[in-house]
């Protein structure tokens, strides 16, 4: 992070972040519209079957770049009486409306490639087709590197799923050279079994992409290992004689925790508030991704009745 930037408070960080999300989702609508247009008019051209399917498959691909993009936008919405926690699972919920786009894309797509394995036909002007579907390859893969880095920064679910998606659309447009390639040189059937293929990509990323979503909004958190840190972070807070019953949950892009430990019965009110604001304070600045939490408190004597 660059000087200037790190001196800035976390909610100015958070909007730049916004910012430059909504900038490359915008710039990805455009690019993969102008994509799927330019392959889809190429297949049509030199009778791909292959190319048009990866044009169809970027044009979709653009409607999930709006739909991450829409759910981007919302997340932003300050909490109101509605939801009082804020609209951060917009993203998670715009996320798993893109994964389930791409899987009714690709299952569209796997019926056309089987209906041309049916009656195969001799692709017109292979070089200039494998030229189109390579240029197209490389420009997703570049999006795809962009969103990466971004979605790593960020730690958007819905950014991370696009990135997967741009990666797809890039390797499938390289499964178009490999079939036309082939089919020029006599395998006609290839060029189809290269728009299968793509198909397969599609869904199997689909898949992952409505697992990762559903576990978000089912309150889940695929977190290993982060249970442990948050109690022994805990636990290497002067006072705190235990900690159990550690929960975590992933909301938008941010993890809230929740937690019981165990102090001296003794001590009075505002001493143990001490204790448990500094827990917070120390868990929230070791582990950066979480960023709510809520701490019960426990006398000691309370917790052994409570184990006898």
């Amino acid at each position: 992070m660059h000087g200037g930037e790190s001196r800035l408070t976390i909610p100015e960080r958070q909007y730049k972040q916004f910012e430059r999300e909504q900038v490359l989702l915008r710039a990805s609508v455009l690019l993969l519209f102008s994509i799927g247009l330019g392959e889809v008019v190429a297949g049509f051209w030199f009778g791909s079957i292959a190319l048009i399917a990866d044009g169809v498959h970027s044009f979709a691909d653009s409607v999930v770049s709006v739909l991450v993009l829409a759910g981007v936008m919302i997340s932003r919405r300050r909490p109101d009486s509605a939801f009082r926690h804020g609209y951060a699972r917009a993203e998670n919920l715009f996320g798993l409306l893109a994964a389930v786009v791409m899987i009714a894309l690709g299952g569209l797509m796997m019926y056309e490639s089987f209906l041309v394995i049916m009656d195969p036909v001799p692709i017109r002007d292979a070089f200039l087709a494998i030229v189109v579907a390579i240029l197209a390859g490389s420009s997703s893969l570049t999006l795809a590197l962009m969103k990466i880095r971004l979605a790593k920064t960020s730690g958007s679910l819905a950014l991370k799923i696009e990135a997967y998606n741009s990666i797809k659309d890039g390797l499938s447009s390289f499964v178009v050279v490999a079939g036309v390639a082939l089919s020029h040189l006599g395998l006609l059937y290839f060029d189809a079994i290269a728009g299968m293929a793509i198909s397969v990509m599609i869904v199997a990323v689909g898949y992952v992409s409505i697992k990762e979503s559903s576990v978000v909004l089912m309150d889940g958190c695929l977190c290993p290992g982060l249970l442990e840190r948050f109690s022994a972070i805990a636990m290497g807070v002067k006072g705190v004689r235990g900690v159990s019953d550690v929960r975590l949950r992933k909301v938008g892009r941010s993890i809230a925790g929740q937690a019981k430990i165990r102090m001296d019965g003794g001590l009075t009110v505002d001493e143990a508030h001490r204790i448990a604001e500094e827990v917070k304070k120390r868990i929230i600045s070791e582990l950066g991704n979480i960023s709510d939490i809520v701490l019960e408190i426990e006398p000691s004597s309370y917790q052994r009745s409570r184990e006898a």
